[in-house]
């Protein structure tokens, strides 16, 4: 049996919570299907707030709690820590971080208890407050990359993984990707044929693995920083993804030198101009691979790329897939005829 405690607290999503559960009340149906002669479920659960009220959640649900989150919990198997919903970007998240200071040494006090944590989402920010993580590594939602590596420079953030594991602690990547924390723990706690069954069952892809093919840099963009020259770097290079990148020319349109230029994109975001300008084209080709039927060479000269190998070879880099097969998994199928279906595949 595996006792679970999914905490809550102000602004938690209500389906890295309910999904979750969802998912552990399925097990235990496939579970008691496969072991008729067992009487008890596999998954056990109880919802722990601080004060044990209920919360509403940002999308007006509102989940009750069976109690408090006491500093005991021996006899508590996983702790599940649901994702933070942020409408306010980096500022309102960090907010909510100093808001649930009472939350990291119950989490510490867990993890010397050998409680195995569980973090969907941004909750691994949660851990990193509580330096559990620290000399580690952990995954977190892909947006908020670079606030994570700023703040946690003590942790090694493996973006690219969907779910890492690191002592006890598992953390899981942005979003929905409580399903594969979730199937993981099923797996763990019952054994690869019953997440087997529970993922055909409900329709969850098992094998993704990468967050890299979903990763926006114009979604990253929107992390604010205080560096005026940047920030109007950006907004140039922002009007010319089209066109080759040229650092001489930046330079020139911001009239400072191109060491300049450099030194303050690595300060600001940690990259490069070209590196920068590079990432700026991927997001176009995605849009385009995602929204038409153009071939890839169109695609190439519509972000300004002479060289077919080469964004071949930086397409794959970034997002772990060809261009071929990004199409192939994120195009828009609703918006398309299936007889433009069939023409894209071949691009």
């Amino acid at each position: 049996m595996c006792n679970i405690e999914v905490w809550i607290y102000p602004d938690c999503m209500a389906s890295a919570v309910t999904g979750p559960l969802d998912i552990f009340a399925v097990a235990n149906a496939i579970w008691a299907a496969k072991n008729r002669e067992q009487t008890e479920a596999l998954f056990r659960w109880s919802i722990r707030s601080l004060d044990g009220n209920g919360i509403r959640t940002p999308s007006g649900i509102y989940l009750a709690a069976d109690g408090v989150i006491d500093a005991g919990g021996s006899a508590t198997d996983v702790v599940l820590l649901p994702g933070i919903y942020v409408d306010k970007g980096v500022p309102g998240l960090l907010a909510n971080l100093a808001r649930l200071q009472p939350l990291y040494p119950l989490l510490q006090h867990r993890f010397r208890q050998g409680s195995l944590l569980a973090a969907n989402c941004n909750a691994s920010f949660l851990l990193a407050e509580a330096c559990l993580l620290d000399g580690g590594h952990a995954t977190t939602t892909w947006w908020l990359e670079r606030a994570f590596r700023a703040r946690y420079p003590q942790v090694e953030l493996r973006l690219a993984d969907v779910l890492t594991e690191y002592r006890h602690i598992l953390c899981s990547g942005a979003g929905t990707s409580y399903l594969n924390l979730s199937l993981h723990l099923v797996q763990r706690y019952a054994g690869q044929d019953i997440a087997a069954a529970c993922a055909k069952s409900m329709l969850i892809d098992a094998n993704r693995s990468s967050q890299m093919p979903y990763v926006s840099m114009t979604q990253q963009d929107s992390q604010p920083h205080s560096d005026a020259l940047v920030l109007r770097a950006q907004q140039w290079m922002g009007k010319r993804q089209d066109r080759p990148f040229s650092l001489r020319d930046l330079a020139t349109h911001l009239a400072v030198s191109e060491r300049t230029v450099i030194r303050h994109f690595h300060q600001a975001l940690g990259s490069t101009p070209t590196a920068y300008a590079q990432l700026l084209k991927i997001d176009l080709a995605k849009r385009l691979l995602e929204s038409s039927t153009l071939t890839l060479e169109t695609v190439a000269e519509r972000i300004g790329y002479a060289d077919l190998g080469s964004l071949r070879r930086l397409f794959k880099r970034e997002t772990g897939l060809s261009p071929a097969d990004y199409r192939q998994q994120f195009r828009q199928r609703k918006s398309m005829p299936a007889r433009e279906q069939d023409e894209a595949r071949v691009a």
